[in-house]
């Protein structure tokens, strides 16, 4: 159990990357197609929140027209 603490905390407590190494890592071929792939996502995040709206606007309305209809047949039958 002590050896698993240890492993744990050596590892947080390892060497971290410098700003200007963040920097160098973002202007690399790899570091370029890593901010297209976010923007990507989160311009697909935009868009299927959209849709997901606009789909429950759409069941709520059929809902609604559910429920008018069935009033009215039930109106009718009497």
């Amino acid at each position: 159990m002590t050896m698993l603490a240890a492993l744990l905390v050596s590892a947080a407590c390892g060497p971290r990357e410098s700003e200007s190494q963040k920097q160098r890592d973002a202007n690399t071929p790899a570091g370029k197609a890593g901010q297209v792939a976010h923007r990507a996502a989160v311009e697909l995040d935009k868009a299927g929140r959209a849709v997901g709206r606009k789909l429950d606007k759409a069941a709520h309305d059929a809902r609604q027209g559910w429920n008018e209809d069935a009033r009215k047949n039930h109106d009718s039958s009497k």
